[in-house]
């Protein structure tokens, strides 16, 4: 008898092992998820993906309060086709590439679960020294923080701002190029 019971003991302890190993790896895995949708920032070395979008590991931040030129967007300096996003796609490069960068918050992701963020490195506002080279325009969608800085391109002249430069919105391009508007 007591030879039963205890096959019957292991049997029961190694099905609850058993049972248990997959309930904790859907913890383990959903707990960084959890984490990620209630930080406050992110910060490290940022791929650039797009001339306003930085990428960490699996988390995509768009630069709050601004927006570049798109990818298939081309505008023309002195009636010549210009790769104004490629323009803009580098010059973020240039910046995010200094260093770690932070990023920090805005709202809520949007559908496809990107964030919102204020992203900074060396001690600079990545989005607003994007919008003072005139390689983006300040969102004033998202907000008028920017607008100084637009202020400054255009007067002295430079990206999208100098002479020479024809250009259509970017939001204005991707609601019309793009389902749903979407970056």
């Amino acid at each position: 008898m007591t030879s039963d019971s205890g096959h019957l003991a292991r049997l029961c302890k190694f099905s609850i092992l058993i049972f248990s190993i997959p309930l904790l790896c859907i913890a383990l895995m959903s707990a960084p998820a959890r984490a990620q949708t209630n930080a406050t920032e992110i910060r490290g070395t940022a791929e650039v993906i797009d001339a306003d979008i930085l990428r960490f590991g699996n988390q995509r931040v768009i630069l709050w309060g601004i927006d570049a030129p798109d990818r298939r967007q081309t505008c023309q300096l002195n009636g010549e086709l210009w790769g104004c996003y490629d323009v803009a796609f580098r010059n973020l490069q240039l910046l995010a590439g200094r260093g770690e960068v932070v990023c920090y918050f805005h709202g809520d992701p949007d559908p496809f679960g990107r964030r919102f963020g204020v992203c900074e490195s060396g001690g600079q506002d990545l989005n607003a020294e994007m919008v003072k080279a005139g390689v983006a325009l300040a969102f004033q969608e998202e907000t008028d923080a920017y607008l100084v800085q637009m202020a400054e391109a255009i007067q002295a002249g430079v990206g999208l701002w100098q002479p020479g430069v024809k250009f259509e919105e970017p939001w204005v391009f991707r609601r019309r190029e793009t389902p749903g508007g979407f970056r």
